[in-house]
């Protein structure tokens, strides 16, 4: 038995706000052909099978396996039935709830979009072997096995530094671990993966050395310690070619959105500017009590 989870329920609704959202009187959403292969009718209204072929894409599916059909259709036939009820109910007339359902469905579409540019942009492997090797190049040629001691004051970062100097650092971490922020080992950590500060001090240090200096970064002060360097392998450019395609196609989409946003005219009104009077609706303006004719 597939279990729907809620939360899953709402993510994958705003993949589908796009298509469902919107539906004034009609059985469909203008924005769909009217002439799709329905695969159900709710209350008169024809669902379009494409929408049941998305809900199962997102929510990884097979249609093909009777019991995940089954689970996918009932979710769908949800959206559908809570669709109609809130247009039953006019829930469209409150400003909030019109708003968040105009931004689930700007969010979708948004995404829907990218993807759209992912997929029509062109990469060729040669595209693909510069983009490796300019990764292999930033990784860097070894790996290190490294302790740290991460303090939240200079003082005894310094303190724990300067022990190291004359004694083991093994007596040190043992005996400032307890105060320090964090007291950990790593192993085989590239200096390309860490903070560049700390990137920098652990790339001039030789095995068996000790940071004379704590290193300071946002998350507070380093005394490092390194154990031992061995060559960094890196995966072949076969092993990490889909990989790197979709980085480049990633980057390429928000390029393209970067271009939009340049060439794009936009207007921001002034914070605190009072908002446009919202026009209530008629039926909750009928029900105030009628004001008294002044004398």
């Amino acid at each position: 038995m597939i279990a729907i989870s809620p939360i899953r329920m709402v993510a994958i609704a705003l993949s589908l706000t796009g298509v469902l959202a919107g539906c004034a009187n009609g059985d469909r959403n203008a924005s769909l052909p009217s002439d799709l292969p329905a695969v159900e009718t709710v209350n008169g209204q024809a669902v379009p099978q494409v929408l049941l072929d998305v809900l199962a894409r997102e929510r990884k599916l097979d249609l093909a396996v009777a019991e995940q059909r089954a689970a996918a259709l009932t979710e769908l036939t949800d959206y559908i039935l809570l669709e109609q009820a809130s247009r039953a109910e006019a829930y469209a007339n409150d400003p909030m709830f019109a708003a968040e359902v105009e931004i689930n469905r700007l969010q979708g579409n948004a995404n829907a979009t990218m993807a759209k540019f992912r997929n029509a942009a062109q990469v060729d492997d040669s595209v693909l072997q510069t983009e490796y090797q300019q990764q292999i190049a930033k990784a860097g040629s070894s790996e290190y096995d490294f302790s740290q001691l991460l303090f939240a004051s200079e003082d005894d970062a310094l303190k724990a530094a300067g022990e190291a100097i004359s004694q083991p650092f093994k007596d040190v971490f043992e005996r400032w671990g307890k105060k320090a922020l964090q007291a950990r080992a790593f192993q085989r950590v590239r200096p390309s993966q860490l903070p560049p500060a700390l990137g920098n001090a652990l790339s001039a240090l030789n095995s068996g050395e000790t940071s004379k200096v704590p290193v300071h970064t946002e998350y507070g002060w380093h005394v490092l310690h390194v154990g031992a360097i061995s060559p960094f392998v890196p995966p072949t450019f076969d092993q990490l070619k889909d990989s790197i395609r979709e980085t480049v196609l990633t980057q390429l989409g928000q390029q393209r959105l970067m271009k939009l946003r340049d060439s794009a005219k936009v207007v921001t009104e002034t914070p605190g500017a009072p908002a446009p009077a919202i026009k209530k609706p008629a039926a909750e303006a009928d029900s105030k009590p009628a004001e008294k004719p002044a004398n």
